[in-house]
């Protein structure tokens, strides 16, 4: 009886790694890890939409927000000292910041949707800097690549599952700010990949971004400190296939798993540092097998 629950075990890891996923973006777009780089006007056109000018925070996202819409800017939800609400702004040429803070230095990535900064420096619980928002069918896998030029990385992120929402009814997931002694920072340095962040969840509501197949969930992310923070690439892996041809999903990109990093996991599932003779399940790039050591 051990032996066969074992078994199930390891069938359930394996069937879970090698779900089938579709990159929300065209491939064609993406590099080979489904990445979305912000480098071209070309993917600008193709993806982003800018938020009415005519609307504001609490207003209704339905009018651009749809389901072909991919990624929706969103203003700061504040005037600033000319009375004016700042706007998103997208730049396939700007320079990012590496992770020491050198706009364009060694590492630096390219182009970018800039956020402006959020009216409280130092961030708040509610945060009010420019941002976007989308809506997925499901969501498998949300990831950002960040750059900013102070050390410190703040963001607020929220969420929907289920409906179609407007601003006012996306709910908290988790806010990153840094306040004194208080709140705690997304990263503290200035050039950020955020991956899983699917994954982050409201201790209070269980509410996060990762959802199962046929789950719609919307999100939106802000800015939440007083620098604008440069949005430099994305990654939205779904379970649902949206407009892309069938063979388009990441799970048909051919990987090269040659030069992957191997790792091992026990029947449950944890990861195995150091894995000694037993039953296993190693995995290297795409490929997932039990073996025995």
């Amino acid at each position: 009886m051990k032996k066969f629950l074992l078994s199930l075990s390891a069938f359930a890891f394996i069937a879970s790694a090698s779900a089938q996923t579709y990159n929300f973006f065209d491939p064609a777009d993406c590099d080979a890890e489904g990445w979305l780089w912000l480098d071209s006007q070309e993917k600008f056109n193709k993806y982003v939409t800018k938020y009415k000018e005519s609307f504001d925070s609490s207003d209704n996202i339905s009018p651009d927000l749809t389901p072909t819409t991919k990624i929706l800017l969103l203003n700061a939800t504040f005037e600033n000292d000319m009375f004016e609400v700042e706007q998103p702004v997208c730049d396939p040429t700007i320079k990012g910041y590496n992770a020491e803070g050198v706009q364009g230095g060694e590492g630096s990535w390219t182009g970018a949707i800039i956020l402006p900064g959020s009216k409280n420096a130092n961030g708040s619980d509610e945060p009010n800097g420019g941002g976007f928002a989308f809506y997925l069918p499901d969501c498998a896998e949300f990831a950002l690549k960040l750059s900013t030029e102070p050390q410190t990385i703040g963001v607020g992120l929220k969420g929907s599952k289920g409906s179609w929402p407007i601003l006012n009814d996306f709910a908290l997931i988790q806010t990153y700010y840094k306040m004194g002694i208080f709140g705690k920072l997304l990263a503290q340095t200035s050039q950020f990949t955020w991956n899983n962040a699917q994954d982050v969840e409201n201790a209070n509501t269980n509410l996060k971004l990762a959802s199962e197949k046929g789950t719609k969930v919307a999100g939106s992310l802000r800015n939440n400190r007083g620098d604008v923070l440069l949005v430099q690439a994305i990654k939205i892996f779904t379970y649902t296939q949206t407009e892309y041809p069938t063979g388009s999903g990441v799970a048909d990109i051919e990987i090269d798993n040659s030069n992957a990093p191997v790792e091992y996991f026990n029947m449950q599932g944890v990861k195995v540092a150091n894995p000694e003779n037993g039953l296993y399940i190693r995995r290297q790039g795409s490929k997932v097998e039990k073996i025995m050591l």
